[in-house]
């Protein structure tokens, strides 16, 4: 099957490439430009989607993986040293949420267990300088960084081969570290180089890409919206031989080559290479946890199209899970991935330098936190419950929020419904809500995105009765986004319902500088004028 499958308006169009091998193809540098020059505002403005891999949820699912990880290292024939970090490397840990999230959760248990005395630094990393400079300067991150449980480090993927940690300086090179490595990495693999492959009737082709534009030219590659009008197109040509250097990937082209028919595929060569150099640094000794959109089952690449490109400012593709694994057997290594299909999100477990005997604690942690109750279940359901968040009662409500870890995404979504009942809840009801306010605050990583929280927060505890406590949070929100006429109002009648009538009137007057035809300043400032003029007037003496 050589026959070329191009579109014949193709001549008419402005071709950038044509008939490249796809891991090798100038999409990968186009997405590359896209997130250097975007830095944080990829995942800010919400390009980039994310939150189904970065919130609380997730993140305790894998601290109780890692937890299990760690127990399985303090039983194995070679003991942890002790003098020497664990490592946790994030790969590509974009605006830092997930970070964030997994330290609060990893630290707030592992300080208070028996692994304690292990010590344990995270490494958050990214090819873009522009986004690592971001991270240094998060206050969030700060206290981790100050803790000694934070570090960064610029990691190319599929390029770099050592780490070079930012604050302590100390070079991760093949063969330095002496503990175990973790490596985590979500919404990574969709966005690294992947070969596209075809079979059919027990013949392997590669599948070429062509990449043509509508306009008559393109004198600018490295503009950011140019992925979201080129085309795409494929052909096949017949492979005849290995394929690979490495004999490892060659032997699962083999398999597929002789166990599937009439089926695309993605070949994921710059994971595994990325695999095998983490791997190196610790000598061969890893634990890969990923998330992404992807396949771990034989069956699901069976009767495949054409891979296909998700763009949102940048682009992403499916993983196959399915070859990352059969790759790390070949290795002498483990494979945790559940066995049910899933809808929106695949959560695999890899380990190397680990005998099968030796992972009993990780595969009942990934069991118990992936497998029986994962990711996927708990984003089927917030699907779901967030279409009918009006009909929840507030201890429905908070249970979700509970169960969620303190979402502030979803608390967002029950906003209306909570501020609608603020004055109908009884004290013990208050408290309880009050309570949990808190805790979606201290949960909170913000990366400036258009949902202000502390202002909604604010609002809430405002319609509680809460006045002085609202009044934090307005403040919190005039920090992190600058003046607001709402929200220095808001402060204001904060300030009157606490009888504070000077300090009130300042926030009118602020809120009026700031935007002079809000209407509700106006008539707030008559209002709170006329009661200071009563208060200050002398009383009436009568002479007898």
């Amino acid at each position: 099957m050589g026959s070329s499958k191009m579109n014949p308006e193709l001549n008419s169009t402005f071709v950038l490439e044509r008939s490249q091998r796809l891991s090798c193809s100038s999409l990968w540098n186009m997405q590359r430009n896209f997130f250097a020059r975007q830095g944080i505002e990829a995942w800010r403005q919400e390009t980039v989607p994310h939150y189904i891999t970065c919130n609380p949820f997730v993140a305790r699912a894998y601290t109780q993986v890692v937890f299990g990880f760690l127990r399985d290292c303090q039983v194995r024939s070679t003991p942890l040293d002790l003098s020497q970090p664990v490592y946790i490397v994030e790969l590509g840990a974009g605006s830092g949420r997930f970070a964030f999230h997994f330290l609060k959760e990893f630290l707030g248990l592992f300080t208070r267990s028996v692994l304690k005395d292990i010590p344990v630094k995270y490494v958050m990393t990214d090819f873009a300088q522009q986004t690592l400079n971001y991270w240094q300067t998060h206050r969030w991150l700060q206290p981790f960084v100050e803790g000694g449980q934070l570090d960064f480090a610029r990691f190319d993927a599929g390029h770099d081969r050592e780490l070079t940690l930012r604050h302590c300086e100390e070079r991760l090179s093949p063969g330095s570290v002496r503990n175990p490595l973790i490596v985590l990495a979500n919404y990574f693999y969709d966005s690294l180089p992947q070969d596209a492959f075809y079979i059919q009737a027990g013949r392997l082709y590669e599948s070429l890409i062509t990449i043509a534009s509508p306009r008559q030219e393109e004198p600018d590659l490295t503009d950011p919206d140019l992925l979201n009008r080129v085309e795409i197109t494929y052909e096949h040509r017949p492979v005849n031989g290995d394929y690979y250097s490495d004999p490892a990937c060659n032997l699962i082209l083999q398999a597929y080559q002789q166990q599937l028919s009439d089926t695309a595929l993605l070949f994921p060569c710059a994971a595994i290479r990325c695999l095998r150099d983490l791997s190196a640094l610790s000598s061969g000794r890893l634990l890969l946890l990923s998330a992404d959109k992807g396949y771990s089952r034989a069956e699901d690449l069976l009767g495949r199209g054409e891979p296909g490109f998700n763009v949102h400012g940048s682009f992403s593709m499916m993983v196959n899970y399915h070859a990352l694994g059969q790759y790390v057997r070949h290795q002498g290594g483990e494979v945790l991935s559940t066995a049910r299909r899933h809808n929106s999100l695949k959560v695999c477990a890899f380990i190397l330098g680990q005998p099968p005997s030796g992972t009993v604690e990780t595969r009942q942690a990934y069991i118990a936190a992936v497998e029986q109750y994962g990711p996927d279940d708990f984003y089927i359901l917030k699907k779901g419950i967030e279409k009918v968040y009006d009909t929840l009662t507030l201890p429905q409500i908070l249970a979700y929020l509970r169960l969620s870890g303190w979402d502030a995404n979803i608390f967002l979504g029950c906003f209306p419904t909570l501020l609608n009942r603020a004055d109908s809840v009884s004290e013990a009801e208050r408290q309880e809500l009050y309570w949990a306010i808190q805790q979606v605050w201290d949960t909170y990583y913000p990366i400036g995105e258009k949902h202000d929280l502390a202002f909604f927060l604010g609002m809430l505890l405002y319609g509680m009765t809460y006045y002085s406590e609202a009044l934090d949070y307005f403040q919190h929100s005039l920090w992190l986004y600058g003046p607001d006429a709402s929200t220095v109002y808001n402060m204001g009648m904060c300030h009157y319902c606490l009888r504070q009538l000077e300090a009130a009137l300042t926030c009118v007057d602020q809120a009026l500088e700031l935007d002079a035809a809000f209407e509700p300043a106006r008539g707030m400032r008559i209002k709170i004028q006329v009661e200071m003029d009563r208060r200050t007037r002398s009383p009436k003496v009568s002479l007898s």
